[in-house]
């Protein structure tokens, strides 16, 4: 029975990072379009919204055939006990925690560099400016988080 359990476990880990590998081409993806929708010539946002309107469903089915795929026939059940040992670990939390604070430190450092990108190049009223410094900010607030959290979680434990 313990075998069974660590080796459940196992495929719940593995199922975890690959979720949060998908998560990052997700954010990647959805982050790039909300800004080439934001940043686009007025006239051409309704063109490029009906463009883009294909990118969401698409994600979602990449994201769902992906986690079917990972967890190899078993239910993500949250109350299971091998889901609570992985949510409570101290090295997941650990490494969550110091991706976090760099994250933060990067989104916080590139606000200035990203609102002279935007704003001097970008050629848009202030409104989708300050639109598209959010979009960004989130986008790269989220991708540092997550990628720093996959290579801090690849370090083998000692």
């Amino acid at each position: 029975m313990n075998e069974l359990n660590e080796n459940t476990l196992e495929v719940f880990e593995r199922f975890s990072r690959r979720s949060m590998v998908i998560l990052l081409f997700v954010v990647a993806i959805l982050g790039g379009t909300a800004l080439a929708l934001i940043l686009s010539p007025a006239g051409a946002v309704g063109r490029s919204a009906a463009r883009a309107a294909w990118l969401i469903p698409v994600a979602i089915v990449i994201a769902g055939v992906a986690t079917q795929s990972s967890l190899k026939g078993r239910r993500w059940n949250p109350a299971s006990p091998e889901v609570a040992a992985i949510m409570q670990d101290e090295w997941r939390r650990t490494n969550m925690d110091r991706a976090s604070r760099f994250a933060l430190i990067v989104v916080l450092a590139a606000q200035w560099p990203l609102g002279l990108l935007i704003g001097l190049l970008g050629g848009v009223p202030s409104v989708r400016t300050a639109m598209a410094m959010a979009a960004a900010s989130m986008t790269l607030g989220l991708m540092t988080v997550i990628a720093l959290f996959l290579f801090f979680g690849r370090e083998s434990r000692s």
